[in-house]
């Protein structure tokens, strides 16, 4: 995406766009796994998902593009371990609102302290059943490139993408995954060099990308 006028108009425009009626589930349910149907339907404690949220990060590169931040989890034992993701996490006793929580994990995750009046706006909650969370979507616009630091504790890489890689059809693949079971089901996924984004990111970003295109077609 070019910036034809300043990053201040186009936080402005995506800020009234997200507050205009959303793409919703239908967007999201473009990147699903082919075996989210089943896994909703089998879930048993959805009503007791727990709350937690992630950042969306844009901000004008040195390209002239707008760029977004996303981070690779550590290894652990873990249903997300070594996921592309974007900075969030689960919700704390301590967090006053599900955005001041996707505030916290980003400064925790990549030492990003981003103030409450750069966030543009929120897209539509997920439920993720293999995990029982339930993720609050936020988006902010910063003004600058940022100075990332990430804890390697929880992070092992972060890194930045320009949108305009991910409005090209080719960036879209679908891949064969094989789950607990050992049955092989196709994952459709987003690629950039050796990473592929799938699950609840792919899922939360196709929906962000709808947002991106009806802003770039106004």
């Amino acid at each position: 995406m070019s910036i034809t006028n300043n990053i201040n108009l186009f936080a402005d425009l995506l800020s009234k766009r997200l507050k205009n009626g959303l793409p919703g589930s239908e967007a999201q349910d473009i990147m699903a796994p082919s075996n989210r149907r089943e896994l909703v339907k089998l879930s048993t404690d959805a009503d007791k998902a727990r709350p937690s949220s992630i950042l969306i990060i844009l901000y004008p590169d040195s390209m002239g593009d707008i760029s977004t931040v996303f981070i690779k989890r550590v290894e652990y034992p873990g249903v997300h371990s070594g996921q592309i993701a974007f900075p969030g996490g689960k919700f704390e006793t301590e967090d006053t609102s599900l955005l001041q929580t996707a505030l916290r994990e980003t400064k925790e995750e990549i030492g990003l302290e981003i103030p409450e009046n750069l966030v543009a706006g929120k897209l539509t909650n997920l439920y993720v059943p293999p995990s029982n969370y339930i993720i609050s979507p936020y988006v902010a616009v910063l003004d600058k490139i940022p100075l990332l630091n990430p804890d390697f504790i929880e992070v092992a890489e972060a890194f930045s993408v320009p949108l305009s890689h991910f409005l090209s059809p080719e960036s879209r693949v679908v891949r064969s995954y094989k789950t607990n079971s050992g049955i092989e089901i196709p994952i459709p996924g987003f690629t950039f060099g050796n990473y592929f984004i799938w699950g609840a990111t792919a899922m939360i970003f196709s929906e962000f990308l709808e947002v991106i295109k009806s802003i770039n077609n106004n």
